[in-house]
């Protein structure tokens, strides 16, 4: 099933693999309510990063396969989630035989893409009829108790001269553009909560993808004056996860998608 990766297209989005296991202990999981009615037997998760969503996908699904770029990532993943099968790849060069699996799903990802190439692809390794899952998990509110003022000032200070992290390029809605063999995509929302430390909760801050920027001394330098100034104490996060929903054609349209070249 698994092919040679070609390229991957470089991006702010591949920064997370240098600080892979501050993403891991900073980023909440996923409800599985979100899975019901994708039914499956081979599942694609793309772009899966430390196996977030992956953990999930195996309790449901016979097969998963878990492309990501990133080798740090990857390496995360594949302790996390052993039952998975990772693989090097991308978005825009998915290195899957044609028509392999049932469904494709991508979880906090599709905006970093080129969603052209990206629609493309997942259509060519979908199989007729099979499913298309993009989710993105929005914050219904803040860290309670979440950063301490101190702390939160000298976060702002930081990022002032860093890039913009990747929730604008979400908030344009341009990463649908390409995806019209999937419309009408069908939005379900899943209000959740995650439990986790004040480590979590610096581990998130310090793993956006606007830190790639800075120098890793200098990241981890900032990450322990974040946890000087945070209490022991439990912190709620409340997010309601955003899932769309497409199938790829069932139609004569489906056997004229384009073939990996071999």
């Amino acid at each position: 099933m698994l092919l040679t990766i070609r390229n991957v297209r470089p991006a702010q989005g591949l920064s997370f693999g240098s600080f892979a296991d501050d993403y891991d202990r900073g980023r909440p999981g996923w409800p599985p309510s979100m899975l019901d009615g994708v039914l499956a037997e081979t599942v694609l998760d793309l772009a899966a990063g430390t196996g977030k969503l992956t953990a999930l996908l195996v309790q449901h699904y016979a097969t998963v396969v878990a492309v990501e770029p990133s080798d740090q990532m990857r390496a995360v993943l594949a302790r996390n989630v052993p039952a998975a099968t990772p693989s090097p790849g991308s978005a825009e060069d998915i290195p899957l035989d044609r028509a392999s699996v049932d469904a494709v799903f991508v979880a906090e990802a599709f905006h970093w893409f080129d969603s052209e190439k990206a629609a493309t692809e997942i259509q060519r390794v979908l199989r007729p009829g099979g499913s298309l899952v993009v989710s993105f998990n929005e914050w219904a509110s803040g860290f309670e108790p979440g950063l301490t003022a101190e702390a939160r000032q000298i976060l702002q200070e930081v990022r002032a001269d860093l890039p913009a992290p990747g929730g604008p390029l979400l908030a344009t809605g341009a990463w649908r553009t390409g995806l019209g063999a999937f419309e009408p995509l069908q939005e379900l929302t899943v209000d959740h909560e995650w439990l986790t430390d004040s480590c979590g909760v610096v581990s998130y801050y310090t793993s956006i993808s606007s830190m790639g920027a800075l120098e890793p001394g200098a990241r981890t330098e900032l990450r322990e004056r974040l946890l000087e100034l945070m209490p022991t104490t439990a912190h709620r996060l409340q997010l309601t996860a955003r899932v769309y929903r497409g199938s790829a054609p069932t139609s004569d349209l489906a056997d004229q998608r384009p073939r990996r070249p071999t």
